[in-house]
């Protein structure tokens, strides 16, 4: 599969501003107002595509009333939505990885205070 054929279309189509060399930050990551992924390094892979998706999903589903967790869970989703049209499998490890990290951010977010999370779970 052509991934990389795959990654510039949903770049053009999104209208996305990669950014390789930024200053901000450590980890692949987006700038929501800028429509900016930073850090993300192309590769001709599935665990590459799946992150620039899940970053262009903040982008596209992020609102400012979002807790993290939330974020988190409908950029996820957006990806694998975009992974589904494609007609891409996901590996069960990457919806594992994400699920968790979901989750940690949902009992960060209740040790906080926060309540009324809903069902957060992930579907491939």
């Amino acid at each position: 599969m052509d991934y990389i054929k795959i990654q510039n279309e949903v770049i053009e189509k999104y209208g996305i501003d990669i950014c390789k060399d930024s200053k901000c930050w450590r980890r692949t990551h987006a700038h929501i107002k800028e429509r900016r992924v930073c850090k993300w390094k192309q590769s001709n892979s599935s665990a590459s595509t799946f992150t620039l998706f899940h970053e262009i999903g903040h982008i596209e589903t992020t609102k400012r009333s979002m807790r993290r967790a939330e974020a988190e869970y409908y950029a996820t989703m957006w990806a694998i939505d975009r992974f589904n049209e494609y007609g891409i499998k996901i590996p069960d490890k990457t919806i594992e990885a994400y699920q968790r990290y979901i989750d940690m951010e949902v009992d960060r977010g209740k040790r906080r205070g926060g309540s009324a999370y809903g069902d957060l779970v992930l579907r491939a």
